[in-house]
Order: C-alpha cells, then structure tokens, then sequence
C-alpha cells in the first residue's frame, strides 16, 4: 500500500467541513426527493399481501434502511481517514468502500447492482408517471403503451443535461420532493374520507409466498441508502450526514403510514398495485396525480444519471459518445417498460433481489470489514456487540 495515501487522522477527529458543498437541509431534501415517490402507491396492496403484520415491516425495513445509510456513511469516514486522497469529492464512493473492503471485483460487482437498481427504479418511475397521465387523459383515446413512448421523448433530450453539478438537478429535487409530500397528504385525506365503508372489507390472513413478496415492495420503498455515500460526498459538511438520514426515516415513515394504514383499512383485500385506483373519480384525485407524475418525471432524471455517468467513464466518451450512449440507455427503459407494464412486478424483483444487497447487506457487511483491518498507521476501530450480533 502506498503510504502517500494513508491517512494521518487521529482516532475521535472528524474531517473539516468544505467550503462549498451540500447543507444539510438540501442533502435532506436530495434523499428524499429520491427515495419517496413511487413506493408510497404501492404500499397498501403490500400490507393486504402481508396482513396487519406488513406494518410492522415497513417500520422494521425503515429502520434496517438508516442502520445502513449510516453505516455507508461511517465507511466513507474511515476510507477518508485511512486514505488521503479520498478527502475530496468523489464521483463514486459506494463502489470505492466496496474495493476498499475486498478488492476490485467487489467495486465492479457494487457498481453492476447499484446501475442495474437505479435503472430499475428509473423503469419504474417512467410506468408510474405514464399510468397516472393516462388516466387522467383518457378521454384523449391515448393508450397506456403510448403513453410511455411520448414521456420517453420528452425526458431524452432532458437527460443531456443531468449531473449533479448542473443548475437542473437541484430544482428538480425540490419539485420532486414538494409534489409528493403535497400529493401524500391528499391522497390520506382522500382515503380518511372513504372509512365509513371500512366494515364491508375483508382482511385474510397473508398467504407465504404473498407475504414474502410483500417484503420486496415495501424494501424497495426504502430502497435509496445505496445512494447515500454520493449525498454524503457531497454534503459541505459531511458529519451531519446522519441527520439527513434520520430525517429522510422519519420523513418516510410520516409519509408512508397513514397512506399504509388507511388504505388497507379501507380497501382490505381489494388492494391493486396502485392505491389511486381504488379511489372513486374526483378533481383532489386528479391533482394527486398531477402531482405525482410530476414527481416521477423529474426523479427519474435523478435516479439515471448515475448509471449513465459510470458507462461514460468506463467508455472515456466524447461528446457525441455520450449523446449516443443515454439515447441507448433509454431506448432500453422504454423496451423494459413496454414489455413489463405492470410496475409492481419491477418493484418486487428489485426490492426482494439489488435493494436487499445494496441497501442491507452490502453497507453492514462492508462496515464490519472496514473495522476489521488493521494497520499500524491506522486508528482502531470497534464494534459493540450489541451491534455486532442484532
């Protein structure tokens, strides 16, 4: 090992907050602006698929969601630590604690899950939005599959233009994240209005396989902490990462609840994949949509931007490389999505197979390594035993 590259950190220091970079109110919103959206639709029908017991599983799946985040976020501290180098911004810090912990196939492994998820959620995003756009205008004779075409075009020329330092992304976040929390909270007042009917509806016991598939959607609900590490990176100072996370937890799960709750109250065994499709014809119905097609029309600039950017580097393109490689990735969005409409599908495919990697195993496992290797140069770092065995 280089020794150039070693830190000269002293165990309890913290590194020096930068001059410009994310606070923690705009890291706050850029999670949840990526993270809540699409799952909060789908929860319902989870719950249905696991019984009452599927809340217990969205609070459980949120809190394994933090550990993780956070735990990504104190392997980055001890990478930073140990390796001078990676003290400033990095465009890839996941893949990089990954070959940090064991070697350079891992990063490349870390990296195929990371794209391949985001791709996904990309997919989804883009059946959400051309679902809810097409209720709403189906009186204009437009199908579904259409739908998905004339999105696609519009979001193509859009994703020339999405890196994290462009003027683009921020107000998307903000209008990602402000359409959905205004839409949430209609969409529960919506659903509270419709209670009275909650007595004719029936709630059966889960089946096996209907519950362990529930476990896929509402994982994927919380599926963002594999994008944590980049948010962190980029924060001015990037000590208050965990309380970004921890906002991002609570600010889920006040989101996520009563829309969880209510709706299988309301709508026992009932439940389809999309929750907005139990509630009768109404104008709040209509602006909930609004609202949330908005909101998967500028996360999914956010979410396939990284995928994108780590085959231009891998590819080292020009220009017109680049223009030509995001005009493939998304003619393969839009194949995925014609030939896989039904999202719910996606989201548990996803959620029960990259997310549980990425978002669970991958950050605890890799935490556990990280603080298992020793070097003379380097601070010790322990791990309770509590949090070594729960």
């Amino acid at each position: 090992m280089d020794s150039t590259q070693k830190g000269d950190n002293h165990e309890g220091e913290e590194p020096a907050p930068r001059g410009k970079g994310l606070s923690l109110w705009l890291a706050s919103i850029f999670i949840v602006a990526e993270m809540a959206g699409s799952g909060v639709l789908a929860l319902p029908r989870a719950v249905a698929d696991a019984g009452w017991s599927g809340i217990a599983m969205i609070v459980f799946c949120g809190g394994l969601s933090l550990y993780s985040g956070v735990c990504l976020g104190r392997c980055w501290s001890i990478v930073e630590e140990r390796y001078e180098g990676y003290k400033e911004k990095n465009r890839y810090p996941y893949p990089t604690i990954a070959e940090k912990a064991y070697g350079t196939k891992m990063r490349y492994f870390v990296s195929f899950c990371i794209d391949s998820t985001l791709l996904g959620v990309a997919i989804v995003f883009l059946l959400l939005s051309s679902q809810l756009i097409g209720s709403l205008a189906a009186s204009w004779g437009i199908s579904f599959c259409y739908w998905i075409l004339i999105l696609a075009a519009i979001l193509w020329p859009l994703t020339f233009l999405g890196t994290p330092e462009e003027i683009l992304v921020k107000p998307a976040a903000v209008i990602a994240l402000a359409t959905t929390v205004t839409a949430c909270v209609i969409l529960i007042v919506l659903i509270a209005e419709e209670i009275a009917d909650a007595e004719t509806v029936s709630h059966p016991a889960p089946s096996v396989k209907s519950f362990f598939l529930s476990y896929g959607t509402i994982l994927f609900a919380f599926g963002g902490a594999a994008s944590f590490p980049t948010f962190q990176n980029d924060m001015k100072d990037r000590t208050q990462f965990p309380k970004a996370a921890t906002f991002d937890f609570w600010h889920s799960l006040v989101l996520y609840l009563p829309v969880a709750v209510l709706g299988y109250l309301v709508y026992g065994n009932t439940l389809v994949p999309n929750v907005l499709d139990a509630l009768p014809y109404s104008i709040p119905k209509s602006v909930i949509s609004i609202m949330l097609a908005l909101h998967m029309f500028f996360a999914f600039l956010l979410v396939i931007n990284a995928p994108v950017q780590d085959l231009e580097e891998f590819f080292k393109v020009s220009v017109w490389k680049r223009i030509a490689i995001r005009s493939l990735i998304m003619l393969g969005v839009v194949f995925i999505a014609q030939s896989i409409p039904r999202f719910g599908q996606i989201l548990n495919l996803i959620g029960g197979s990259l997310t549980t990697l990425t978002c669970i195993i991958f950050p605890c496992w890799f935490y556990f390594k990280l603080c298992g290797q020793q070097d003379p140069t380097w601070p010790i770092r322990n791990i309770s035993l509590y949090e070594r065995y729960s």
